[in-house]
């Protein structure tokens, strides 16, 4: 955990370097699709589609080191939707996602910039009370993202796989994998 950090704090240090591409991004997204990959426990064993919507808020700070290559740090609040567990639904984990990533924009395409981009970083839990109440506490886990999108100006639209993946701990040991796929729509500012 300590290492991520140390690497998350390492990119920042490099790519602060380059003067006068600062910018800050806002996003807000929603889930189109989401898969409960694997909730394992002692008691059950659950692989199901989260119950209700899942949406995201997110904050990236950005820098341009070359020209179409942007690369940043980002942290955001990511609410999940319910799981189905004999039969009742539980509010499991939402998450606090602080990630560093990295995008490549294509040539433009008139006014258009697509783009792809990674991110890689930690799942903090923030655990609902259904949990709570059960005595389980949730871990910081592994957080990644895989997508692309498209510029225009200063507006941004993109989809993208996201996975958080969070060990359990107390009365029901096990584990929370998640995997959604959402689309987002977001603000580009310069500072």
């Amino acid at each position: 955990m300590k290492k991520l950090y140390v690497l998350m704090f390492f990119i920042y240090s490099i790519v602060s370097l380059a003067e006068g591409t600062d910018k800050i991004e806002f996003r807000i997204g929603g889930n189109l699709v989401g898969k409960y990959k694997e909730v394992n426990t002692v008691n059950f064993k659950n692989d199901s589609e989260p119950q209700g919507i899942g949406y995201e808020f997110i904050v990236e700070l950005i820098h341009e080191p070359i020209q179409d290559l942007i690369t940043g740090l980002g942290i955001g609040y990511q609410r999940e939707g319910e799981i189905k567990i004999e039969g009742r639904n539980y509010g499991i984990i939402d998450t606090i996602p602080i990630y560093a990533t990295i995008k490549y924009r294509f040539s433009e395409v008139g006014r258009y910039k697509p783009y792809i981009k990674l991110n890689l970083g930690v799942s903090i839990p923030y655990t609902r009370s259904d949990l709570d109440r059960t005595g389980v506490t949730a871990e910081t886990g592994f957080y990644y993202s895989l997508g692309g999108g498209v510029e225009y100006e200063n507006m941004i639209i993109d989809l993208s796989y996201q996975y958080n993946g969070n060990k359990l701990d107390g009365d029901y040991d096990g584990k929370v994998e998640l995997s959604t796929l959402t689309l987002g729509i977001g603000y580009r500012l310069d500072i």
